[in-house]
């Protein structure tokens, strides 16, 4: 269970604080479901209330700790991108990679991708659709986590992650 205060990676929602608990009726069975209000950090007009024992179905954890936002921005240049047979597969393990709300899977999404554009680019193609919508997800995703556990703006921290990403072969 998280404590108020607490800066947690919600599936859908990204970053967000736990500014508090409340009680809510479930619909049709006469009872009352505790729930998180949680504060989206980077959309300050919401609000959402998710299920304190949801399980892993929303994949709410931790944010990384500073520690371990600067382990895994060490460990960039040796993590694999994704391999995949073809386009199709290649778009399923990213879409996966970016739902299991790992750092180290996004991560790998945005090397995949970064390379993939590169590759497209040498042969005068651009990327495609799904893979720019990818990409935008995992960048969104890590940069936020990252910018909140080294308490840094997320413009910075995605301006560092590109110049880390540059240095990768």
């Amino acid at each position: 269970m998280f404590a108020e205060g607490d800066f947690i990676s919600h599936g859908t929602n990204g970053v967000c604080r736990v500014a508090g608990f409340t009680q809510m009726d479930v619909p049709g069975t006469g009872q009352k479901k505790e729930y998180y209000i949680l504060k989206p950090v980077y959309d300050s007009n919401a609000t959402v209330y998710s299920p304190v024992e949801s399980g892993d179905t929303l994949k709410c954890r931790r944010i990384l700790t500073e520690a371990e936002a600067k382990k895994l921005i060490g460990e960039i240049p040796v993590l694999k991108p994704i391999q995949a047979r073809d386009r199709k597969e290649l778009d399923e393990k990213c879409k996966q990679a970016i739902s299991s709300g790992q750092c180290s899977e996004w991560v790998r999404v945005i090397k995949t991708l970064w390379e993939d554009k590169k590759a497209r680019v040498e042969q005068g193609k651009k990327m495609t659709a799904a893979s720019e919508r990818f990409l935008k997800q995992a960048e969104e995703k890590l940069h936020g986590e990252l910018a909140v556990s080294l308490g840094l703006g997320k413009q910075e921290m995605e301006t560092y992650i590109c110049g880390v990403l540059e240095t990768v072969k």
